[in-house]
This record gives structure tokens, sequence and C-alpha cells, in this order.
């Protein structure tokens, strides 16, 4: 997906989601690239999970926070509705307490992303999934 200037703001939006999407499940790969679903623990290589949103993206003022968001399969993604009670309790275990109070206040407020504020995040999100991947020593290649 390329960074460069986006024509409108639909093909903005995707590109920073799939460089988000991307980062998140490298972040939460190990060094061999296998993560475990944050909801039922099934363990999948980063190119076989879902990034899974704990607040749906519909939810603009939360669809990049990186606390909102973690490695999740398929199963518990898109065909568990995102198994959202399960998710709940594993970012409570994760995070300080107080988080889930803090997404939910956050989700309900305004978040407004132009054209230009989308492809920063969308270098931002490409530049930290690079990092990740020469850390944990994982090809840049994803496809």
């Amino acid at each position: 997906m390329g960074l460069t200037r986006s024509k409108n703001y639909k093909t903005a939006l995707k590109t920073a989601d799939t460089w988000f999407s991307r980062y998140i499940r490298v972040r939460d790969a190990d060094k061999n690239g296998f993560c475990r679903c944050i909801t039922c623990n099934t363990i999948k290589h980063y190119k076989e999970i879902d990034a899974g949103h704990f607040l749906s993206r519909q939810y603009m003022p939360t669809r990049f926070d990186e606390r909102n968001v973690h490695a999740q399969c398929p199963r518990c993604n898109q065909y568990g509705s995102g198994e959202q009670y399960l998710h709940s309790l594993a970012i409570d275990r994760k995070y300080p307490e107080g988080t889930l109070d803090e997404l939910l206040l956050k989700s309900k407020g305004l978040a407004k992303f132009n054209k230009v504020t989308l492809m920063e995040l969308a270098r931002l999100y490409n530049k930290k999934y690079k990092h990740e991947c020469n850390t944990k020593g994982l090809p840049i290649d994803f496809k």
C-alpha cells in the first residue's frame, strides 16, 4: 500500500487501516512471527491473524488506539463478532485499571481525520511496523 499522497479520504483511511493492522499483528507476534489470539489463545502466524478491535472501527476516536486493538484469530474476530466480553477481560489483565473505562469514554468523543492526517498515521504505522519487524528479525514483506 503506497504512502504517496492519497487521492481521496476513503483511500487514505484504507491505507492508514492497512499499516495500523500490520503493525498491531507484528507488535503482538513473537520473534518467530506467531501471535496468540487475545480472546481464545489460539496461536497463528501474524499473516494469518486479524487485528481485532475491542471497540469497533466505527468509533473513530479509538480506531487507531493501540490499547483497543490486538491480535485476534479470524474465528473470534470475524465469526465471533470480536468476542467483545472476552476481549474486555483480556484488556483488564493487560493494561492498568481504568483502561476500559478510558477507551469507552474516548470512543464517545469526536475525532475527525482528514486525508492528510490519515496519511501521516499511515506513515507512522509503516515506520512502527518496519521497526517491529527489524527488532524481531521478521521479514518486512507483507502479502
